[in-house]
């Protein structure tokens, strides 16, 4: 088992080369470029991918964009916002407001970091460094510089729930009821009666990338028993001859294509 560790420009402490951080929704040409690497180096290796939180609604969008051409065999994820625009409303309530003053200082702790590349391209790191709320950033930072039309536009193309019906490999979705970034309602668990490579798990306790078990919270919590359980089972479906390297079930009966499949259930153009 090899392990593979990627980070999206500006996390990690690394420093921005370009004045373009990640979005969540457009930057798929960076993790393209890694799981591409792997694939040549590992041909014949399967690409077990997970994501958390962010990184989560980026790979769905990532294995929705690239259907059976993506290289994972299987992915997981963990605590994904659904529907940004529920996500939004949850974090603007006065009781989960710590959690959106967190969200927010990451933003600006990426802005400070790179100030003198932002200043460089006539952006005021003050008024952004001034913002108080996660709306606040989308709006003076992320819109103006990713290029969306609005806050809206951004939010509805980030939202990742219709996307689910796209991907095109085996994918487990762990989320908990109690997740104020991804609130219960807004979690699509009948889009897996449309798409039967994908799977919900929800647990009524965990928060977000919580689920700890136990007296002692240090120990291996829910989320890492369940994604070892995920992984063991694609590799044993690997050995068994049941799963392709690719993604695609060897019985699989549907010959809809990538192409078919978004006239059947479309979603917003990429650009």
């Amino acid at each position: 088992v090899r392990s593979v560790v990627f980070l999206n420009r500006g996390a990690g402490g690394n420093k921005l080369l370009t004045p373009y951080s990640y979005d969540g929704y457009q930057n798929l040409d960076d993790l393209r470029a890694a799981v591409c690497k792997i694939r040549e180096k590992y041909p014949l290796a399967p690409i077990i991918v997970g994501g958390t939180s962010m990184g989560g609604i980026t790979l769905v969008h990532y294995l929705a964009t690239y259907g059976r051409d993506s290289h994972i065999t299987a992915a997981l994820i963990q605590s994904a916002g659904w529907c940004i625009f529920e996500s939004i409303k949850s974090l603007s309530k006065p009781s989960n407001m710590i959690f959106n003053l967190y969200l927010t200082h990451r933003y600006k702790s990426v802005i400070l970091a790179n100030r003198e590349l932002f200043e460089a391209e006539g952006m005021d790191v003050d008024v952004l460094l001034r913002c108080r709320t996660v709306q606040e950033i989308h709006k003076k930072y992320v819109v103006p510089r990713h290029g969306y039309d609005n806050v809206e536009d951004y939010w509805n193309k980030l939202s990742p729930h219709r996307q689910l019906l796209h991907v095109r490999v085996p994918l487990l979705c762990l989320n908990a009821a109690d997740d104020v970034f991804s609130p219960e309602k807004s979690i699509p668990v009948h889009l897996t009666e449309k798409n039967p490579n994908v799977a919900f798990v929800v647990t009524a306790k965990g928060g977000h990338i919580g689920f700890m078990e136990g007296m002692n919270p240090k120990k291996m919590g829910y989320n890492d028993v369940l994604f070892y359980e995920f992984v063991t089972m694609i590799r044993k479906c690997l050995e068994d001859g049941e799963l392709m390297l690719n993604g695609q079930w060897t019985n699989e009966t549907t010959n809809v294509s990538d192409a078919e499949s978004r006239k059947l259930y479309p979603v917003w153009p990429r650009s």
